[in-house]
């Protein structure tokens, strides 16, 4: 009977000692594996504030072709569907190839899921760490225009208030070490989200909901906001909480909303973008409670914003400490948007040391720099810095607009008002071919904007004024010049 204890006895401690070692072995592979993946150090020397060189991930040159999981491909001569393809079909099994490819790339230790020269239509493209989407000179990732193909839903802030919506077209979540390159094009189907640009009386309702949701705290996984009747549209790219980005070289082409949104990331470049979406409220880039980015020599023709800095909305935010913050954009080209650079409205969290440089905006645009708030969002924007930017045809050169509400206007309660702080800000050395007005400053008036200094600013053609400053303090305007074509009937555009 001992005699038996004791066999069972050493075949148990041989059994465990062996799973030690086998545990020891997968540990140190998997240690192997992750330290393949290195990082490019992007200079930030040129920040007027202290900003450590940016990390972008260098990734292992392991391929995982979708053809390799199953995806097929749409037909070349771009006749459209054969009878006998059920697109619907394409769609799912499209689908599940990126998923399998980014679970074996992820689990393999990194490298890039490659889209091959073609058209791919397909539902949406759900990242994992490690991962690199490859986009192929001539690739068309064609995404399915059908809401449902975006079920089931996704944690995705709609316009700084955390909820639960359609999946974005491409996401990512809490993922680190990830990036889209290649010079290739994502291009949803826009028949039905076209629809869904109108603001309707339902879409209202669904902000007012949503603020109740923001103000009083619901948990954010019970906010399911999405379903054809709210219509909140998804972004084309949202990188939820992520660290270590790298966006290059691709296209976008049309937008359901914003194209590329980055939410609460870490550490990132976005470099070589052309990025073309018309509809209502299709931002280009947009860098949301996000630090330590650098966006470069891209370009961008929007119907909103071409890039825009924001940091979440009203109260849910205020407890939060992550603010935007330690960005620099520079060498960017805008052919089309309403700004060059906005900041705002969300502002809840606080956006810090900004930089752009060496920015151009070649056709029209209302504003090459705008900060835009309102009493609800209760933070502070300061330590933004514009130089060596030129502008053909603008409404305003610089703008602060403190009564900026978008589509939210009739949704928000007024019943605690807070107060803004802007300040700390410096453009200089821009020039432009025309403009109705150079500077706008409007204030708000229990904390007036402070510390803004305009000098250097040049225009061949003014149409209504140099200079309107409003609920502001220490403004100082210098070294203005520019060609007066008097008063006009043309005013500046300013955001609703």
């Amino acid at each position: 009977m001992t005699k038996q204890i004791f066999i069972l006895f050493m075949k148990s401690t041989t059994a465990l000692l062996l799973s030690l070692a086998l545990v020891a072995v997968s540990c140190k592979k998997e240690t192997a594996v992750w330290q393949t993946i290195s990082s490019e150090y992007v200079s930030t020397s040129e920040a007027p504030f202290p900003m450590s060189d940016v990390q972008a991930p260098i990734f292992p040159d392991q391929k995982y072709p979708i053809t390799d999981y199953g995806a097929i491909a749409l037909p070349v001569d771009g006749s459209g569907f054969p009878t006998s393809l059920d697109s619907s079909r394409v769609v799912r099994v499209n689908a599940k190839a990126f998923a399998d490819a980014m679970a074996d790339c992820s689990a393999s230790g990194g490298g890039y899921v490659v889209v091959p020269k073609g058209e791919w239509l397909t539902g949406p493209v759900k990242f994992q760490s490690s991962c690199n989407l490859y986009l192929s000179e001539g690739s068309v990732l064609v995404f399915s225009g059908k809401p449902d193909d975006y079920l089931p839903e996704e944690m995705s802030p709609w316009e700084g208030v955390e909820c639960v919506n359609y999946c974005p077209l491409v996401y990512a979540y809490r993922c680190s070490k990830v990036g889209i390159s290649g010079t290739g094009t994502l291009r949803p189907i826009m028949t039905e989200w076209e629809k869904w640009f109108e603001l309707t009386p339902e879409h209202v309702k669904g902000l007012q909901i949503l603020d109740r949701w923001g103000t009083f705290g619901e948990k954010w996984y019970k906010r399911n906001i999405s379903g054809h009747k709210f219509q909140m549209r998804p972004p084309l790219v949202q990188f939820f909480q992520c660290t270590n980005v790298l966006l290059e070289d691709f296209k976008v082409r049309q937008s359901p909303q914003s194209s590329i949104h980055l939410y609460g990331c870490e550490e990132g470049v976005a470099r070589r973008l052309d990025v073309c979406a018309f509809g209502r409220g299709c931002d280009g880039l947009v860098l949301e409670m996000t630090r330590s980015f650098v966006v470069e020599d891209c370009t961008f023709e929007q119907g909103g914003d071409a890039m825009s800095l924001k940091s979440g909305r009203v109260y849910e935010s205020w407890n939060s400490q992550a603010s935007s913050h330690n960005i620099l954009i520079r060498r960017c080209v805008v052919k089309r948007g309403k700004a060059l650079l906005s900041i705002g409205e969300e502002v809840s969290h606080g956006i810090h040391n900004v930089y752009m440089t060496d920015c151009k905006a070649t056709g029209a645009v209302d504003d090459l720099l705008s900060v835009r708030s309102n009493i609800r969002q209760g933070s502070s924007v300061d330590s933004i810095f514009v130089a060596n930017c030129e502008a053909a045809s603008l409404q305003r050169v610089f703008a602060i607009d403190t009564d900026v509400w978008g589509d939210w206007r009739d949704a928000m309660s007024h019943e605690k008002d807070t107060i803004n702080s802007i300040g700390g800000i410096l453009m200089h050395d821009v020039k432009c071919r025309s403009a109705v007005a150079l500077v706008d400053i409007n204030g708000d008036k229990k904390n007036p904007a402070k510390d803004i200094t305009i000098r250097n600013i040049s225009a061949d053609s003014v149409y209504s004024y140099v200079s309107q400053v409003n609920n502001a303090e220490d403004v100082k305007i210098s070294d203005i010049q520019y060609g007066w074509l008097g008063k006009s009937s043309k005013s500046p555009i300013r955001p609703e």
